[in-house]
């Protein structure tokens, strides 16, 4: 069997997708500044109580990585344009929390709608684009980076389960996951954790109430060690400050 070649542009962006600010080391990535958004980093003086004076410069613990899909936005099966993008309660403060904590934070996207030709990359750099600015207005003000796979083909490496795009988090953009964790609301999340030996998280919002009813329950639970949170503001709250 000839070994597989994903399709020219199968390859997830790296952590600065076109039209968005390129860090020059890791933490320093900065959501973009668009055309008539006020000052930088997206914030805008009369709509955020946040100062990006205050922000921390150091990220010392260790790297939290989570999923758009149902840990960040609401799960909906495509997802074109921002106005499509629904934030869970919760989600924006706990990745300010997380970054005010002194983690790395890295956020990934499974986008297998462009395999299947209902989405492009220009669609969903778009939204990502967006969601940096809303980062922003919410006091985030800079993240590790993100990267979003094409397809959920078995065979693409950067398709959960496979470790692909953790892979190149690591290599390529400089990642640390020494003592790490991964928040996920899916099984493949789980289980990508897993095999990239990082600490697998399972958040109820999303898929997660189902993921956890059909796998984290009975007997033979092979994923017993794996710990549950409401969301991910409350995996976050229960990590020292």
């Amino acid at each position: 069997m000839g070994r597989y070649k994903p399709k020219q542009g199968f390859q997830p962006p790296t952590q600065s997708p076109q039209g968005m600010s390129s860090p020059s080391t890791p933490g320093s990535y900065q959501p973009p500044q668009q055309q008539g958004m006020p000052q930088q980093y997206g914030q805008s003086p009369q709509s955020s109580q946040y100062n990006p004076q205050d922000w921390p410069t150091t990220f010392p613990k260790p790297t939290v990585g989570f999923d758009r899909d149902g840990v960040v936005i609401e799960w909906k099966n495509v997802i074109k344009r921002y106005d499509d993008v629904k934030y869970i309660p919760g989600s924006l403060e706990a990745i300010r929390q997380l970054r005010l904590k002194g983690h790395k934070a890295f956020m990934f996207a499974d986008q297998p709608n462009i395999a299947r030709g209902l989405l492009t990359d220009n669609d969903v750099q778009n939204i990502h684009s967006n969601m940096m600015n809303q980062f922003g207005q919410a006091g985030i003000f800079s993240i590790d980076g993100f990267l979003y796979n094409q397809s959920d083909m078995p065979q693409d490496m950067y398709a959960k389960p496979n470790i692909g795009m953790m892979n190149r988090s690591r290599n390529e953009i400089g990642i640390d996951w020494t003592d790490g964790y991964y928040v996920g609301d899916t099984i493949e999340d789980i289980r990508m954790a897993q095999k990239f030996k990082v600490k697998p998280i399972l958040v109820r919002t999303g898929k997660g109430a189902k993921t956890e009813k059909e796998y984290f329950k009975g007997m033979n639970n092979k994923y017993e060690g794996v710990k549950v949170f409401d969301n991910l503001l409350s995996f976050v709250d229960s990590l020292d400050g």
